[in-house]
C-alpha cells in the first residue's frame, strides 16, 4: 500500500466531506462519490490481474542434486485487453535460490504479450520441497494498494545429496592406522596364546611367548579381523520443522557419503551402519557398492529411532571392535551417547555433531580415543571433515 497516495486520496475525501457540510451543491457530491470510487476502481482491477495473470515455471525435470545449477524458466503471461501495471515475483528462498532475478523487481505487461526468464535454480539441501516462485505480489495503477497472493501450482522437487570427493580427512591423522589398511594386507587379528597341544599346527608356535614361558606355545586367533572404518549414520529427527531437519539431515547424509566415497578410493573396506526398520550394514569394496548406498541415502527417511536408542542396539549386533576406525555422523551428543561411543573396545573414533556450528569445536575423551567433532550445517562439508 502506498501510504503517500492513500493520504492524498484521505485529504481529498476530507475536502469532499466538508465542501459537503458548508456549501453543498452537486459539485461537491461528485467529488465525492470519485474520492470514493477511485479505490474501489483500484481494488477491482487488482482482482481483475490475478484472474487474468498466467505464471509458468519449469525445470529440468523434478530431480535435482544439491549445491549443483539446473535450468530454470519464469513465463508471465497477458492473456486480457488491459495492462498489468505493476507485478512482481517472490521465491523461496530457505532451502534454494534462484540466480539473477530479485524479489523487488516489478514487471509491467501490455495486452496479450508476456515476459519469459531463464535463469538457474540452485537447491541447498537433500530432501523433497517447494522451490522457484512463491508468491505473487500485484499492485494497481495508482499505486495505492498491493496484494499478494500464493502461487496455486508451487514446484515441488525431489533433491539428492551431492557427491563430495575429499583430498583429506582433518581428523583421520592422529590414528594413522585406518590409513594403513587394504584389500591386500588386512590387519592382522588380536593374537593370544596357549600352552602348545600335541597336533596343534607347529606353524603357530609363537616363539617370543615360548621363550619367555620355557614351554612350547602357540597362537589362538581370536576376535574379529580389523579390516577397515565403520560409518555409523544417525537415524532420529529431533525437530518438525523443515527448516531445522533438512540443514542437518543435509549434512549427515552428505558427510557419510563424502567418507564412504574418501575410503573407497583408497582401496580401504567400509562398511556404512544406519538404521531403518533394522540395523543395517551396507558393505563398501567397489564404486558399484558406493552406488548402492547413495540410492539408499537418496531417499533415506529420518526419525525411525533417536540416537541412543539406535546406538544401544547397534552395540548389541554389530561388532564395533572388530574395526580399526569408527565414524558417528550424529545430529547432536549428550553425556549418555558419549558414553555408548567410548564402550567400542576401545577403537579410536570420531563422532561428527551437526547441530552446533564449527568453533571451538573439538574435545577428546580422558583416553585420547575419542573426539567430538562440530561440524554444523552452514560452511561446505568438505571444509569441516
Amino acid at each position: 500500500m502506498n501510504r503517500r497516495n492513500i493520504l492524498i486520496l484521505s485529504i481529498l475525501f476530507i475536502i469532499a466531506l466538508v465542501g459537503i457540510s458548508f456549501r453543498g451543491g452537486s459539485v461537491t457530491y461528485v467529488f465525492l462519490m470519485l474520492t470514493m470510487l477511485v479505490p474501489a476502481l483500484a481494488l477491482i482491477y487488482i482482482f481483475l490481474v490475478i484472474s487474468s495473470l498466467k505464471i509458468y515455471q519449469r525445470s529440468d525435470g523434478r530431480t535435482m542434486t544439491a549445491s549443483t545449477p539446473s535450468d530454470f524458466y519464469i513465463t508471465l503471461n497477458n492473456e486480457s485487453f488491459f495492462s498489468f501495471s505493476s507485478v512482481r515475483i517472490r521465491f523461496y528462498s530457505s532451502f534454494s535460490a534462484v540466480s539473477g532475478l530479485e524479489d523487488n523487481v516489478e514487471y509491467e505487461l501490455p495486452p496479450h504479450s508476456s515476459i519469459t526468464r531463464a535463469t538457474k535454480l540452485v537447491c541447498r539441501y537433500r530432501g523433497e520441497y517447494n522451490v522457484g516462485i512463491k508468491e505473487i505480489v500485484v499492485r494497481d495503477f495508482l499505486g495505492l494498494f498491493s496484494i499478494t497472493f500464493p502461487l496455486k501450482e508451487p514446484l515441488e522437487v525431489i533433491v539428492s545429496p551431492a557427491m563430495i570427493k575429499l583430498d583429506a580427512l582433518r581428523h583421520e591423522t592422529e590414528y594413522t592406522g585406518a590409513g594403513k589398511d587394504t584389500f591386500i594386507n588386512p590387519t592382522d587379528a588380536d593374537i593370544t596364546v596357549r600352552e602348545y597341544i600335541p597336533g596343534d599346527d607347529v606353524r603357530l608356535i609363537h616363539h617370543k611367548a615360548s621363550a619367555v614361558m620355557q614351554k612350547p606355545m602357540v597362537r589362538v586367533r581370536t576376535g574379529i579381523e580389523k579390516t577397515g572404518v565403520a560409518l555409523i549414520m544417525e537415524a532420529g529427527r529431533y525437530s518438525s520443522l523443515p527448516e531445522d531437519y533438512l540443514p542437518a539431515e543435509n549434512r549427515i547424509i552428505e558427510s557419510t557419503l563424502a567418507l564412504a566415497l574418501y575410503y573407497i578410493e583408497r582401496s580401504i573396506p567400509v562398511d556404512v551402519i544406519y538404521k531403518t526398520d533394522r540395523i543395517v550394514c551396507e558393505a563398501l569394496r567397489t564404486h558399484t557398492d558406493y552406488e548402492r548406498l547413495y540410492a539408499s541415502l537418496r531417499t533415506y527417511s529420518f526419525g525411525g529411532a533417536d540416537t541412543l536408542t539406535m546406538l544401544d542396539e547397534l552395540t548389541m549386533t554389530c561388532h564395533t571392535s572388530g574395526y580399526l576406525m569408527l565414524y558417528y555422523i550424529l545430529w547432536k551428543v549428550d553425556a549418555d551417547i558419549l558414553d555408548l561411543v567410548r564402550q567400542s573396545a576401545g577403537v579410536p573414533s570420531v563422532v561428527y555433531i551437526a547441530d552446533k556450528e564449527p568453533g571451538d569445536d573439538t574435545c577428546a575423551s580422558d583416553d585420547g580415543r575419542v573426539r567430538v567433532v562440530y561440524t554444523g550445517t552452514k560452511q561446505a562439508t568438505e571444509d569441516v571433515l
